[in-house]
């Protein structure tokens, strides 16, 4: 059973990686939008600090949000899958999340059309944590 844990974790990471891998990857065009569309997410988008691996924009245009659900389904699934790799130790499966998604996001600063940032760091471990703590209550009942 541990066997197929390390190898899903292994799976998960392989998948992080080659989605991080694809420059300039888009899942909706944004010039396929409707312009009252684009003018209404380009209104309620947020821009905090100014370039950078410490900027973040946050956007209601349906790329942003498919991005950031790609990244708490797959970081959520891979704090499970390490929690219970670890043998359900917190510390370890929180600190495994925090190296692999530095790294991920280190690489992704190096692929063309990609950018490196801090709030996707602060998402990726978010999400595990939050995935770790409903699994850790779930197998407490």
């Amino acid at each position: 059973m541990r066997l197929l844990l390390v190898l899903l974790v292994l799976l998960i990471m392989s998948t992080i990686f080659y989605f991080s891998s694809i420059p300039d990857l888009h899942f909706i065009d944004h010039e396929a939008l409707p312009a009252w569309l684009k003018s209404w997410i380009n209104q309620y988008s947020l821009k905090l600090g100014g370039e950078g691996f410490f900027s973040y924009t946050l956007s209601l245009h349906p790329d942003f949000i498919l991005h950031k659900l790609g990244h708490i389904a797959l970081y959520g699934l891979l704090g499970s899958c390490l929690f219970l790799a670890t043998n359900r130790s917190v510390g370890w499966s929180v600190f495994l999340t925090i190296i692999f998604a530095v790294s991920d996001e280190l690489h992704q600063g190096y692929v063309p059309g990609r950018s490196s940032r801090f709030g996707d760091v602060a998402l990726d471990v978010a999400a595990a944590v939050l995935s770790i703590l409903l699994i850790r209550k779930l197998r407490q009942k």
